[in-house]
């Protein structure tokens, strides 16, 4: 049935498993439609899934160790994946092959694209290091970040004592995750400290650090698509869940979410596609547990359980009640809810019957109208005029504000953003099938 058709009042949550992909999988992420599924496999190869068909689109090799990460670009042209092999690999999926590699001095434990700009690499290597990468051709270049709080008066918060490395008095790597604000004006990097440190993407320059656990590592970090909440994992086996001031870069708590009975930890969380779920996968080791709470209340709506088997990752489809998780032998489980077909759904009127009844044909069913008539309708419609327009709509770029003088420091970052600009720009991308050229053979009797 059309996913159209489908109630846009039912259940908001999935309740079991299915299908399966079958694969060697240590994660998958949905796309920006959600209409595939990429997988980082345990040999290197990275393969893409079409959720309506259960086939493969793409095989890419690349790299020759497992995969850490793996990352959509905003329009799902381009694809990145990291690996122990300390490589970045950015692939055009229009041809299959490689665009970028992005060489680092140790392995990546994870890296992702620009909200805005795919030429644009925020990747974080297991030696607690984190760097942007810039490709666009104009600037290469490969800025790390650093824990370098600018001057600030006495009493202000930001002035907190910073573990430095005695050989060179820089500050010590302590970065464990970072990802960009979904508007791609700051980055927030979790440290193993506990705290979370905000930059500026167009500067690289710290603005605030905030601390969020009691000196426990912060393992994931997700923003929901509006980019007003986050929820951190940390060590301490507590989901946090903050609410985001992007214009101060600060955060306030909201929800501490944890399995009070069994401290379990969790592998994975993830946002529901309109940001009212937090999931988390639990850390079982025999069991397949996905934990599901509300954002506003904090409270446990459900606890979805799967085949008896360890669960390694998970994500939210984002726009439909659909899961994808992990497990340890590499299945991808497609969570989804069980709908029942609406036949009515298709033409209005349309009447489902439980037995057969004898049909009786209303007065006017099959009369035939007058083909002059309706010539006559469609004519008067036609010559009605149309507004396709709006208001004082102009054709060009909206002028600026009366009185103002300049850009603003956000109109600043996303013109920095915007500048170089890739070629992801078609919506909805389907990646071109390629049939493979097969030699007839003869016939041998």
């Amino acid at each position: 049935m059309n996913i159209e058709l489908l109630n846009p009042f039912g259940q908001d949550f999935p309740e079991s498993v299915g299908s399966t992909l079958e694969d060697c999988a240590l994660c998958a992420r949905f796309n920006s439609t959600g209409r595939f599924v990429a997988a980082g496999r345990s040999d290197g190869w990275v393969t893409v899934w079409d959720l309506e068909t259960k086939g493969v689109l793409r095989s890419l090799e690349g790299h020759p160790k497992a995969i850490t990460s793996i990352s959509w670009s905003r329009n799902s042209k381009y694809l990145l994946s990291t690996s122990r092999d300390w490589n970045c690999v950015v692939w055009d999926l229009a041809s299959g092959d490689r665009r970028e590699t992005i060489r680092f001095d140790a392995p990546v434990v994870g890296a992702t694209f620009h909200p805005k700009n795919s030429k644009l690499v925020l990747a974080t290597l297991v030696t607690h290091q984190t760097f942007l990468v810039d490709l666009r051709s104009d600037r290469v270049q490969r800025s790390e970040l650093f824990d370098v709080v600018p001057a600030e008066p006495s009493g202000n918060d930001m002035e907190e004592v910073v573990p430095r490395d005695s050989s060179s008095g820089r500050p010590k790597p302590t970065m464990t995750v970072a990802r960009f604000s979904p508007n791609g004006k700051n980055i927030y990097v979790g440290t193993s400290q506990g705290i979370i440190l905000a930059f500026n993407a167009r500067t690289k320059q710290l603005q605030n650090r905030i601390k969020v656990t009691n000196n426990s590592s912060v393992k994931h970090m997700e923003f929901d698509r509006s980019g007003k909440y986050v929820a951190t994992n940390s060590n301490d086996r507590v989901v946090r869940i903050f609410q985001v001031n992007e214009a101060t870069q600060t955060l306030e708590l909201l929800h501490r979410i944890q399995d009070m009975v069994g401290r379990t930890p969790w592998n994975g969380i993830s946002w529901s596609g309109d940001g009212e779920y937090v999931i988390a996968g639990a850390a079982h080791k025999a069991a397949h547990t996905i934990y599901v709470w509300d954002k506003e209340s904090g409270n446990l709506q459900r606890i979805l359980e799967g085949p008896k088997e360890p669960l390694v990752d998970v994500h939210w489809h984002p726009q439909r009640p659909v899961i994808a998780s992990v497990t340890t032998s590499g299945l991808i489980h497609i969570w989804s809810t069980s709908t029942a077909e609406n036949w009515s759904a298709f033409a209005p009127g349309f009447e489902e019957l439980e037995e057969n009844v004898e049909y009786v044909e209303r007065e006017d069913e099959f009369d035939i109208e007058d083909e002059d008539e309706i010539l006559r309708r469609k004519r008067i419609e036609e010559d009605f005029d149309v507004d396709i327009g709006s208001g004082d709509e102009r054709d060009g770029p909206p002028s600026k504000a009366p009185g103002r003088s300049g850009a603003s420091a956000g109109e600043v970052d996303d013109a920095w953003a915007a500048e170089g600009g890739d070629d992801d720009d078609e919506e909805d991308f389907f990646p071109p099938v390629v049939l493979e050229d097969f030699l007839e053979e003869e016939d041998v009797f």
